[in-house]
């Protein structure tokens, strides 16, 4: 678990290897890293300027020796807001090298848990009303723990959300999300969420995909088969209600 973290934050497998093994030894010479871990000297010099770039190792001199010291793992949050930060004040600069071409539609597809991911943070980023039906007990059962802070999101920026599900499925929802439940056979397994011009179908069959469509028309129609089904969904019990909360 901690190799799959250090690689989340771009780490390759050689540099991983070196900083958990400065993190055990405390610090440690070039010559006993290239010794140890069985490296060419020259090649854990290169792998070491990485680091050092990456902010993740930091060196030292004594009698004329370079000794290489790991940084606080606590320290690596901050490391990766400081990149983030980074990122965020180039993305203008990136948007105005896009070439702009003029679609009506625009689809796209997405793929797994980090494509799902990927939506519901574009649903919180759009910061719009959005409206939701079909398979809702799937997101806590594959992605729990994304989905909860991502609903702690759209509370804290006060987003309006409105939600059909089934009776029988488990779920929370966002204390600005209403939501109403509808018998089992108006219930897809399937669930789609639509917000500002986009709708977003998520498919729930292994490896999981999301078709994504840009189009005023589509998310407009969207809306108002969902006027009709809201009107005919029951509201949820007192139970039901402390049940949802998160």
């Amino acid at each position: 678990m901690v190799r799959e973290t250090l690689k989340k934050i771009g780490l390759t497998d050689p540099e991983i290897n070196i900083y958990i093994y400065l993190l055990k030894a405390g610090s440690a010479k070039a010559t006993t890293l290239s010794k140890e871990l069985n490296v060419a000297r020259t090649t854990i010099y290169r792998f070491l300027t990485s680091l050092h770039e990456k902010g993740l190792v930091s060196e030292n001199i004594q009698n004329n020796v370079k000794y290489f010291y790991p940084i606080d793992p606590e320290q690596i949050p901050e490391i990766i807001e400081e990149r983030a930060d980074e990122i965020r004040n180039k993305i203008q600069e990136l948007k105005n090298l896009t070439k702009k071409i003029p679609q009506d539609t625009k689809v796209e597809l997405f793929r797994g848990k980090e494509g799902l991911k990927t939506i519901i943070r574009g649903v919180i980023r759009e910061n719009k009303p959005y409206i939701f039906i079909g398979e809702a007990e799937k997101y806590f059962s594959e992605i729990e723990l994304f989905t909860i802070q991502a609903l702690k999101q759209i509370e804290e920026k006060n987003i309006p959300g409105k939600v059909l599900a089934s009776e029988k499925q488990k779920f929370k929802v966002a204390k600005t999300e209403e939501y109403k439940l509808l018998p089992e056979e108006y219930i897809s397994e399937i669930s789609i969420w639509t917000y500002g011009d986009k709708t977003a179908l998520f498919i729930w069959s292994e490896p999981f995909y999301v078709i994504l469509i840009e189009n005023k028309s589509v998310a407009d129609s969207n809306r108002k088969t969902f006027e009709y089904l809201w009107k005919i969904a029951k509201q949820p019990s007192e139970k039901h209600l402390k049940e949802t909360k998160i």
